[in-house]
């Protein structure tokens, strides 16, 4: 809560990701969905998937270790940038 009080931006941050990954990526949230492999894929997998087609020419499999460089993150803003 001190953090919090005091602005500390890091950890705030820190802890709206933890909430998003806790309540919508690790639940699957889909039930109109034709496709039954897709339908098996949790939201993390799909996410992993998308960020996959969107940067083919680096080797994501994870969100921990390949996004530590940055390399992945500046790959994926230049693929979906206007």
């Amino acid at each position: 809560s001190k953090a919090i009080v005091d602005g500390n931006l890091k950890l705030i941050l820190g802890l709206i990701w933890t909430l998003i990954l806790h309540y919508s990526i690790s639940m699957p949230m889909w039930e109109d969905e034709d496709d039954e492999d897709a339908r098996k894929l949790t939201p993390k997998q799909r996410l992993l998937g998308w960020i996959q087609n969107k940067v083919p020419q680096l080797p994501i499999n994870n969100f921990h270790r390949d996004w530590r460089d940055g390399k992945a993150l500046g790959a994926l803003v230049d693929n979906c940038a206007p």
